[in-house]
């Protein structure tokens, strides 16, 4: 049976360099250089267009339309291709592009007629009218009004009354069709598409590529998954809101994975379900299970009570780069956990403990209250057995005249103050820091690392909310 994968941090003197370049930004240079293809191809093929502002306009074109192509893999899971398998940063541009895209085509009509505008109100209004009702450009308009409509479901989509999974998939289908209309539209009215056919080739590549992606995503990935089914083995309530869910494998091949990393899970039954749901791991309590803690928050993790033992379930993954190899060169390691966030932080101590290292690990560990906190008794035992670990617990809402209270609890939030003392002193260049929770959580923590001096190399986060 395969085990999960465990990498053996070295232990280096080496301290981590502050202008080291981080992950993301090298992704997003990857990206850049991505979306620059079909402009730097429209220059090899020598194709020119009259008058400044229309060679600007023209140029802002293209790369919008890579950059909206880029779209589809950005959210796209494909985890044996490293540029597209950090899903968190992918997730958050696949957000914030979509929204300055959403901007650009809106406007995209409008600095179009711009020319024509600053002439003669005569002119836009000829030229206005021309364009709303020409058959030639009727898959234009139906993509530009479809893509209003979807970038808008897609800002408000946690004010529809709709379920996650539902929005998920008309978000697919909205946009497969948005591509197919964008594409026809650029190929035959495109001032470049038009009159090189060759230069078409690009648009229908990448076209096919995204439509492919999406095939790959909804039914072939699927099929493989079909064939390493999961069953639940163990469900039980740990708290208040807390679930620990251990799934094992059915088959030979159990998943590869090291600590930190997460997964999506499908509870359904159909591996073809769109329902599914991430989920960092914590190992389960036998070799090849996969354990997780999670809070019931309303949506689906409400119905965790109607899970079953021997429930066949679907696994996605494993996903994530929240791993030891982000701080390999770290001379101490500072975990910061809110709520269910826990989970990879405990996969983190448990590997560490296994590797016998040495370094200072310090772990923040918040929650709203002391019943919400889960493997506590493990967090203190670990103390003993670890070198050089310390824990505490930050509860929100503590009754600090309790003198029976335990020494690891702190009153309060995470803040700066904490956070500081985490450090060894005159080293804090060389440290890292890990953090998994809440959005809002993750945010301020991040905010106050900043102001510790800390750079953004030195932070690695995982925030499972998509």
């Amino acid at each position: 049976m395969t085990t999960p994968t465990v990498t053996k941090t070295p232990i280096h003197k080496a301290s981590i360099n502050p202008l080291q370049i981080p992950k993301s930004a090298k992704l997003a240079v990857a990206y850049f250089f991505f979306m620059i293809v079909p402009f730097v191809m429209a220059q090899l093929l020598g194709m020119e267009i009259e008058g400044l502002y229309t060679r600007l306009l023209s140029a802002v074109n293209l790369v919008a339309m890579s950059a909206f192509f880029l779209q589809f893999p950005l959210a796209g899971r494909i985890k044996p291709l490293p540029l597209f398998a950090n899903i968190d940063w992918g997730i958050t541009k696949h957000k914030q592009f979509g929204q300055y895209l959403g901007v650009f085509f809106f406007l995209h009509p409008i600095l179009i007629l711009l020319p024509k505008a600053m002439m003669s109100f005569d002119d836009f209004s000829v030229s206005f009218v021309s364009a709303i009702t020409s058959q030639h450009l009727l898959t234009g308009m139906l993509a530009w009004l479809a893509m209003a409509v979807w970038v808008l479901m897609s800002v408000l989509k946690d004010k529809l009354n709709i379920t996650y999974e539902t929005w998920r998939l008309l978000h697919v289908i909205g946009f497969s069709i948005i591509a197919t209309l964008a594409t026809l539209h650029i190929t035959t009215v495109g001032s470049h598409g038009q009159y090189n056919q060759q230069f078409n080739v690009i648009w229908w590549l990448l076209y096919t590529v995204c439509m492919t992606l999406i095939v790959y995503n909804y039914v072939i990935k699927p099929r493989f998954i079909k064939q390493h089914p999961y069953a639940i083995s163990h469900v039980e309530k740990i708290n208040e809101c807390d679930w620990q869910i251990n799934i094992a494998p059915t088959t030979s091949n159990a998943l590869a994975y090291q600590p930190g990393q997460f997964v999506w899970l499908n509870t359904t039954g159909n591996p073809y379900s769109v329902e599914q749901h991430p989920f960092s791991i914590v190992q389960g309590a036998e070799q090849g299970q996969l354990g997780f803690i999670i809070r019931a928050l309303g949506d689906y993790t409400s119905s965790l009570e109607q899970l079953t033992v021997g429930q066949t379930v679907f696994v996605d993954g494993p996903y994530g780069s929240l791993t030891l190899d982000q701080s390999q060169l770290a001379s101490g390691i500072t975990l910061i956990a809110g709520g269910a966030g826990i989970a990879p932080m405990l996969s983190l101590l448990r590997q560490l403990e296994a590797q016998q290292d040495p370094r200072p690990i310090r772990l923040l560990y918040a929650n709203r209250n002391q019943a919400r906190m889960v493997y506590v008794d493990e967090l203190v035992e670990l103390e003993k057995s670890m070198s050089n670990f310390k824990v505490k617990l930050i509860c929100e809402q503590l009754n600090v005249h309790d003198e029976s209270l335990p020494r690891h609890l702190v009153p309060g939030l995470i803040n700066q103050t904490l956070i500081n003392t985490t450090m060894t002193t005159g080293k804090e260049s060389q440290w890292s820091f890990y953090i998994c929770g809440p959005k809002g959580m993750i945010s301020a923590t991040t905010t106050h690392l900043h102001q510790l001096g800390i750079t953004q190399p030195q932070i690695h986060f995982e925030q499972l909310a998509f």
